[in-house]
């Protein structure tokens, strides 16, 4: 079924329920009652602002609850994912990404499969850290999300159960349960979702090679055309056991995992001309064929203890980390004259393997005080060992030899100790709250190839300082925020292994790389619950920033580079919600961010800067008799990113549920990016290559999903476990 029929069943629908909904246009304010019990119905606010952090609660939302954590993330305000793991929150790179305040151990492509294979109906809320403090891993140039996992707290058997089902070009679909029992000082919990979907990736590349580079009188115009199509599927658990040696006392056991397997099937059309003809003058046919397993796992033991009621407590943890991947990848390339003879025929193999081994110990301690203070310390200490082999081979006459220039292996070992005292105290009406995080590095790692073997390693010891000032202004309150912040590479930035996607694009990582250290500042004010609005500023020294580099036969390869310095800066303001009627709940966010690069090239600076204007309005509509409906839009200008400027793009989603079976499960139906209008765009000049890139995925689509809570008992407190791998969040492989 195509997607314009798919799109006008959708409407169809829609106009039924709005018919429906018509008939019981009313405040839901009068609780469900059933003989022998009342069953109150609160209303779950969607979004929640504080003065550190934004709150998206997923349940409250009818779109933003389907599909998966990826596709969550693309509709929260300001929040950019791009193909390649890159996340940028109000126009500013260098995004942390937590799942319960633990990192969510990968980052780049293999952040990317992870969201994708994790349903969001797993999730519970979504905070937006804007002011990190010191107890939070240095890690990460500026903001954090934290996922929070859905976690039931009663007593008894509790069971959850969720599945969905969406339509675009190509279908996707979810199913998960969590299961909870709790008996006496036992809690006991498991969860398990299944995603299964397929992926389709139209890509477009248009580069103008300049006559310094190719020796010819004009450009030289290398156009490509790529169609692939990516089916997968993951399984993803979580299990583990909380015992309560006492009401002041708690150890909990817990693992978690995923399974990820997913093939890629693309084609790719390449032809050359001399710019600006269009009569091609060579061109050359790429088959790619991609074979992925990849899993992690991870396990850990905490202990929680509550000195006395005024909340003095400490924390320890010990957690261990696996991460393993197996790919296999074939390319054949068939290369073609003027007149279409066939001149040469390239095939390429490669058994790329990866294995990864961390663990981290952390304990934390706080301190409350009669007149009001609070003293804050931890330590915490991290290793990472890590071992990769690209092992590449050519078929020549039916015979495959080693390729020995691009067969390579890479370990690394990393060691992170940290320590931090944070305090906070209220002075009359003006409150601070001021941090110290010690960490010492060291690392080394180990190059293999045919040609050389070469070894590089550092230490360092770095501090760093974060403030939080508040005093009252008016009805509102006034906030400063200083902190400062260092974004080490992503382990597979620094692999020197090479992973090549077609005959002209090859990626490989950068030994030389150091670590860029970012200070950001914001002076923000937040009147009541209505709005908070603010001005923020951010230096980053030797920014770390994916780079294009034209070598060889025209080849590009695209490696992560130091930049001399970025600086981000501009106003941004969220609203709370807001109710223009009774029925009608909406909230709004927007920022205008100056983003500028600037780096050395040829003996000469040069420099990328654009002011973007980002923009979002949330729309929640309430009727009778358990009905809701959503509409939600999004706009993200022109921004610099680096080298490359990302164009224009925007989106629209909707849906509208039902509350059945007393209000214990709900139907939706949804539709995402309805005007198929997000697509990623990108221009780039560097020497000796002009290029322009369009790339769409199937984003639109429409779905059905159906969620069901059973439980029975009475509410009880959380154990409050915070352990978390920090360092993990910079594999990327």
């Amino acid at each position: 079924m195509g997607r314009s029929k798919l799109f006008l069943i959708g409407l169809m629908l829609a106009f039924n329920c709005s018919n429906i909904f018509a008939q019981y246009i009313m405040p839901d304010t009068i609780p469900d009652q059933d003989i022998g019990e009342v069953v109150v119905v609160a209303k779950l606010p969607e979004l929640e602002i504080k003065a550190d952090k934004m709150t998206y609660h997923l349940d409250a939302s009818v779109v933003r609850k389907q599909g998966s954590l990826y596709e969550v993330l693309e509709t929260l305000p300001g929040i950019v994912v791009t193909q390649d793991g890159s996340i940028y929150m109000n126009g500013k790179s260098g995004i942390n990404v937590l799942i319960d305040g633990k990192q969510t151990y990968l980052s780049g492509q293999e952040l990317v499969n992870l969201l994708k294979a994790t349903p969001a109906s797993t999730a519970d809320k979504i905070d937006l850290i804007t002011h990190p403090s010191a107890r939070y891993d240095a890690s990460g140039n500026s903001e954090i999300i934290d996922i929070h996992t859905k976690k039931i707290k009663l007593q008894g058997l509790n069971l959850s159960v969720n599945g969905g089902f969406s339509q675009g070009i190509r279908s996707r679909g979810s199913g998960s349960f969590s299961l909870n029992r709790r008996n006496g000082k036992f809690n006991f919990y498991l969860t398990y979702s299944f995603y299964k979907g397929s992926d389709q990736h139209d890509l477009e590349i248009t580069r103008l090679y300049s006559g310094e580079l190719t020796g010819l009188a004009s450009e030289l115009k290398l156009h490509q055309k790529s169609y692939s199509e990516s089916p997968y599927t993951s399984h993803y658990y979580r299990t583990g056991v909380d015992y309560y040696l006492s009401p002041q006392t708690t150890i909990g056991i817990s693992t978690n995992g995923n399974l990820y397997h997913g093939e890629n099937e693309g084609d790719m059309e390449s032809s050359f001309s001399l710019y600006p003809q269009a009569i091609p003058d060579s061109t050359m046919h790429t088959l790619n064929l991609n074979d992925r397993h990849k899993k992690n796992f991870s396990g850990g033991i905490s202990l929680t203890h509550r000195f006395d009621s005024l909340g003095k407590a400490l924390d320890a943890s010990f957690d261990y980390l696996n991460f393993d991947s197996d790919e296999e990848q074939f390319i054949y390339s068939s290369f073609r004259n003027r007149i279409n003879q066939a001149e040469r025929q390239d095939s390429i193999r490669g058994d790329i393997r990866e294995n990864i081994n961390l663990y981290a110990g952390q304990v934390n301690l706080k301190l409350p005080f009669d007149n009001g203070w609070t003293l804050n310390a931890g330590i915490k200490s991290s290793y990472v060992s890590i071992d990769n082999h690209a092992l590449y081979a050519n078929r020549e006459q039916d015979i495959w030899s080693s390729d020995k220039k691009l067969t390579q292996g890479f370990s690394y070992q990393e060691n992170i100790n940290a320590a931090y005292l944070e305090g906070s105290a209220r002075f009359g009406q003006f409150s601070v709250q001021a941090g110290l995080r010690l960490e010492n590095t060291r690392y080394k790692g180990w190059q293999t190839d045919a040609a050389c073997d070469s070894s590089f390693s550092d230490h360092s010891i770095d501090l760093f300082p974060t403030v939080f000032l508040e005093h009252p202004l008016g009805k509102g309150k006034l906030f400063l925020f200083y902190g400062k912040r260092i974004n080490r590479p992503n382990y597979g930035d620094l692999n020197p292994s090479t992973y090549i996607f077609d005959n002209y694009t090859y990626v490989r990582g950068n030994t030389l790389l150091k670590p860029e250290k970012t200070d950001n500042i914001e002076l923000s004010y937040a009147f009541k619950d209505l709005f908070k609005a603010g001005f923020l500023f951010s230096y980053t020294g030797k920014a770390i920033v994916k780079s294009f580099i034209t070598e060889e036969n025209k080849r590009v390869f695209v490696t992560p580079l130091n930049l001399t310095q970025a600086i981000s800066l501009g106003p941004r303001i969220n609203t709370g919600i807001l109710s223009p009627a009774s029925f009608w709940n909406l909230s709004a966010n927007a920022a205008f961010i100056y983003n500028r690069y600037q780096w050395s090239e040829e003996l000469s600076n040069k420099v990328n800067e654009d002011c973007t204007w980002i923009a979002g309005l949330n729309n929640q509509f309430s009727f009778g008799r358990g009905w809701s409906a959503e509409l939600s839009g999004s706009y993200n200008g022109r921004m610099a990113a680096g080298q490359v400027t990302i164009s224009p793009f925007w989106q629209v989603n909707g849906g509208v549920q039902k509350k059945i079976l007393k209000n214990k499960a709900t139907v939706s139906l949804f539709a995402r990016d309805i005007f198929h209008s997000y697509q990623y765009k990108m221009e780039l000049t560097v020497p000796g290559q002009r290029a322009f890139t369009n790339e769409r995925y199937d984003n639109t689509f429409v779905g059905i999903s159906f969620s069901w809570l059973f439980s029975k008992g009475y509410e009880t407190k959380e154990s409050g476990r915070k352990s978390d791998i920090d360092q993990s969040k910079r594999i990327n492989l």
